[in-house]
C-alpha cells in the first residue's frame, strides 16, 4: 500500500481542488495522510482505506506516485472512471447481438461492430475477386474472348471494392453469435462503459437514455440491471458481494450529471440497515 502526506507548496495544485474524501466528505488538508486508488485515481484518507479494507473498484493496488492533476483534468474522454465494477459474465444469446448492434443516439462508440463488419467486407470483396477471376479463365479457355473478359472483370472488380469500403451495407453483414466475455462496468459521469475482454473497444451506454439502475442481491453477489428507455433491459453479473463495495457504488452512482432512479433489492435486513442512509438522503435511492 502506498501514501502519501499531503504537503504544501509541494501538492498546492492538489490542495487547491479543494478534495474531499468521498466517503466521509472530510476536507483533505495539508499533513493528511492519503491513499489513491489505482484504478479512479480517488483520493482516500489513509483511515477510510483501512476502513474499506484497503479495497476500491474491486481491487486493492494504490499509486505509488503522486498522480498529476493536469492529467486527471484531461477532457471527460480519458477522465477516470468514478467506479469500476468488475464481471465474469457473457452476454446472452437473447440480446448480445442487441446490445452491440445500437445505432440510436442512446448509444456512443460501438466500433466492435464497426471492425466485424469491416472484416466481413474484406472477405467478401477477396471472394468475389476470386470467382470473377475463375469466370474469366473459362471464358478465355473455351470462347477465346480474354479482352472482353478482362474488361468486364476489372469493371466489376472496381465497382464491388468500392462499395466495400466506402458503403456500409448492413444487409452485408451478419452479427457473430459469439458470446463477448465482459471484462468490467465503469461508472462515468455522464454514460457507462462496458468492456469486453477480447477487445480493447467499449459499449457506452449514456446516462440520458437510462430508466433505472436495479441492484440485484442474488445470494452471494449482485446483478447490475440496467432498464432503458422504451423498457429495454440488460442485466450483468458483477464481482459485488459486500456492503462496502455497494457503498462505494452508490457513492460514485450519487454523483451522475443526471438523475436517475436507483433501486437495491432482495437486501438481507442487516444490510438494509447499513445502507439506509442513501435512501434517507438521495430521493432518487430505493432499498427493497
Amino acid at each position: 500500500m502506498h501514501t502519501h502526506i499531503i504537503r504544501n507548496p509541494r501538492h498546492k495544485a492538489f490542495l487547491n481542488e479543494n478534495r474531499s474524501d468521498p466517503i466521509t466528505g472530510d476536507e483533505i488538508k495539508e499533513g493528511d495522510k492519503i491513499v489513491f486508488c489505482a484504478i479512479c485515481k480517488s483520493a482516500f484518507l489513509y483511515d477510510t482505506w483501512l476502513y474499506l479494507d484497503k479495497t476500491h473498484c474491486n481491487q486493492g493496488e494504490t499509486l505509488g506516485k503522486f498522480p498529476s492533476s493536469q492529467k486527471l483534468e484531461i477532457s471527460g474522454v480519458t477522465r477516470p472512471p468514478l467506479y469500476v465494477i468488475g464481471c465474469n459474465d457473457k452476454i446472452s444469446n437473447s440480446y448480445g447481438n442487441e446490445l452491440l448492434d445500437e445505432t440510436d443516439n442512446h448509444f456512443m462508440n460501438v466500433p466492435v461492430i464497426a471492425d466485424e463488419r469491416s472484416l466481413y467486407q474484406k472477405n467478401t470483396f477477396s471472394i468475389w475477386v476470386i470467382i470473377i477471376s475463375v469466370f474469366l479463365i473459362i471464358l478465355t479457355m473455351f470462347l477465346g474472348i480474354a479482352p472482353l473478359s478482362i474488361g468486364i472483370t476489372f469493371i466489376a472488380i472496381m465497382t464491388i471494392g468500392i462499395k466495400s469500403m466506402f458503403f456500409k451495407d448492413k444487409k452485408l453483414f451478419t452479427p457473430s453469435k459469439k458470446k463477448k466475455e465482459i471484462e468490467s462496468i465503469e461508472i462515468h459521469r455522464n454514460y457507462i462503459s462496458i468492456r469486453f475482454k477480447d477487445t480493447k473497444k467499449d459499449v457506452r451506454i449514456i446516462l440520458k437514455s437510462i430508466l433505472t439502475i436495479n441492484l440485484i442481491y442474488a445470494g452471494k453477489s449482485y446483478s447490475l440491471q440496467i432498464v432503458k428507455k422504451g423498457n429495454k433491459i440488460y442485466e450483468f453479473s458483477t464481482s459485488l458481494s459486500n456492503v462496502t463495495q455497494i457503498n462505494q457504488l452508490l457513492h460514485s452512482l450519487v454523483q451522475l450529471d443526471e438523475k436517475v432512479t436507483i433501486f437495491v433489492r432482495n437486501l438481507p435486513y442487516d444490510d438494509r440497515i447499513k445502507l439506509r442512509k442513501w435512501e434517507t438522503e438521495n430521493e432518487n435511492i430505493l432499498l427493497y
